[in-house]
């Protein structure tokens, strides 16, 4: 993840640039891995006030929906935090955003937005569950649930309060909540 932070570095923030030299690595998982780096770095770059050509405020999904297949689970990982800066930090705008991702990324979309959820409130456990109730079914939701799950685990350094965020949801949520923490956790 850290290269591909330096691959934009060294790239001039070129994103494709940095794409194709992270393709230069053999396995898939150290592939992936630098993708979300460089896509992070994206992102980071416009939270510094720099410009960056490969985002748009007037297309919020932009790059991941220009990208290569191979290239959009990575991308849309992290893609929610520039589209909330962009609509002012409105969920409700964001979470639309999501269900008009490329054919096959919304769940990925929808897990950002639960990361970003928990992270933009220092995983809060009720502004956290507010947010992710505003998807519109068990799939939204529980894509948002896992997201939020996991950044409770990094953010506390412990799964007690990813638990007790759990304990706040319907039954089907936090079961899948207490599996995904469980997982998260034991890799953690």
């Amino acid at each position: 993840h850290g290269l591909g932070h330096g691959v934009m570095a060294v790239s001039n923030n070129e994103l494709f640039v940095s794409l194709d030299m992270c393709n230069k690595l053999e396995a898939q998982w150290e592939k992936e891995s630098c993708y979300g780096g460089v896509f992070m770095e994206n992102v980071i770059i416009d939270n510094r006030g720099e410009k960056t050509e490969f985002l748009k405020p007037e297309d919020p999904l932009y790059p991941c929906n220009a990208v290569k297949q191979e290239y959009k689970g990575a991308c849309y990982l992290m893609q929610t935090s520039y589209a909330l800066k962009v609509t002012n930090y409105d969920y409700e705008k964001v979470a639309a955003l999501c269900r008009q991702a490329d054919t096959g990324f919304s769940q990925i979309c929808f897990q950002s937005f639960g990361r970003d959820a928990s992270g933009f409130s220092s995983s809060n456990a009720e502004i956290t569950k507010s947010k992710c109730d505003l998807g519109a079914n068990f799939d939204e939701q529980s894509n948002c649930v896992a997201g939020a799950v996991k950044d409770f685990i990094s953010y506390y350094h412990s799964d007690k309060e990813a638990k007790a965020f759990c304990n706040m949801l319907s039954p089907d949520l936090e079961q899948y909540c207490l599996d995904t923490a469980s997982w998260y956790y034991k890799t953690f």
